[in-house]
Formats: C-alpha cells, structure tokens, sequence
C-alpha cells in the first residue's frame, strides 16, 4: 500500500466551544514540530464567506468548503484534501458544524472505504465547553436544556474518538476537574484532554 498522501482530523463540537481556535492553536504546534498545517473551513454560509477568525489572527493555510455539511459532500472533500496536499499540507483539520453529527459514519468510514490509504485518518475529536458541560450534568437540573440539545451534545461526544475539554483558561482547577470527571464517567472509553485553545495550556 502506498504511503498516505496526508494525515486528516475532523473536530465537532457546538457554536462556541472554540473549534476555530483550537484547529489554529493545533495547526501551531503541527507547523512547529511535525510538518505543514492546513484548515478546511466548513462553511455553510454564502460563498467566499471565511471565519474572519482564521484569516486575521493566523498564517496557517486555509481554505473552504460550502454550500452544505462535509458529511454531504465526498467527491468536494476529497478534491478540497488534494488541493491542500498540492500546496504542501501534510495535516488536514476540519471542522463539522456547531449542530453536526455523523461524521465518523459520513466521512471516516466514507474515506476509509472508498479511498483506503489515501489519508491517514487521525481520531475524531470532539471539542467541549465548560459552560455546556455544565448543562449536562446532573447538579444541572433547574436549567431548561432543550431535549434536542442535550441529545446533540451527548451525540457529539459519543461517536468522537477522544473528547477535549476546551477553555479550561475560564474555570477553576476544581471547577475542571468535576468537568473531566463527569465526562469519564459518561464515555469511560474515551480519552479526556483538557486545554485551552487560547492561552495554549495543555
């Protein structure tokens, strides 16, 4: 089997826990210690439209795909990752709207089968806030969480391969660590990482 054109990583996680930040803090450390870092933006707003985030505060390379979910859109993936690779990536991150489930299904697993070995598919990562996290745990309960969210969230972090608390920057250590906690005790079989995309500790 030939070698892997690139390694590719997909990250979930709803508005506002810091997707954007923590790819570009990610794509820092890739650029820095193990090769080129590019970001794929899912877009799903009009075209030419950029998370001003990403063009403003980084040089990492950076491009986008729109119209809909990257779950949706194999053929557009796959070119978007070749033209990444033609420009000397040999990291790939990617993000899934705030709302999105099924990545690991519609992309891993599509990847896998019909491109076996092209990339190399890193863990699926699910990126979490401390505030949301606090809306699912049980001390929780007066909170009027709709059932939809609360499935989303759990959702996310079900199909992910590693779950990473971010933000932790905005929380104290005791406040984190009841966080870590209620996470393994939920999805004892995935790995916890915390950080903060921000302030790059962890």
């Amino acid at each position: 089997m030939s070698q892997a054109k690139a390694k590719y990583m997909v990250t979930s996680g709803f508005l506002g826990a810091g997707k954007t930040t923590s790819m570009i803090a990610f794509g820092n450390v890739i650029e820095k210690c193990y090769g080129k870092a590019a970001i794929l933006v899912n877009d799903l707003g009009a075209d030419n439209i950029v998370d001003a985030g990403f063009t403003a505060t980084t040089d990492i390379l950076t491009t986008q795909i729109t119209g809909d979910c990257i779950c949706y859109q194999h053929e557009n993936l796959v070119d978007k990752l070749n033209q990444l690779v033609d420009k000397g990536a040999t990291v790939i991150m990617s993000d899934i709207p705030g709302c999105g489930i099924g990545a690991l299904e519609h992309v891993y697993l599509q990847l896998a089968e019909r491109r076996p070995g092209e990339f190399d598919l890193m863990p699926f990562t699910c990126i979490v806030d401390p505030e949301r996290m606090r809306m699912l745990m049980p001390e929780a309960d007066k909170i009027n969480l709709p059932a939809e969210m609360r499935f989303l969230l759990e959702a996310q972090m079900a199909e992910a391969d590693i779950i990473v608390l971010n933000k932790v920057d905005l929380i104290s250590t005791e406040e984190k660590e009841k966080r870590v906690e209620f996470i393994k005790a939920s999805f004892p079989d995935t790995p916890v990482f915390t950080m903060s995309a921000l302030t790059g500790e962890g």
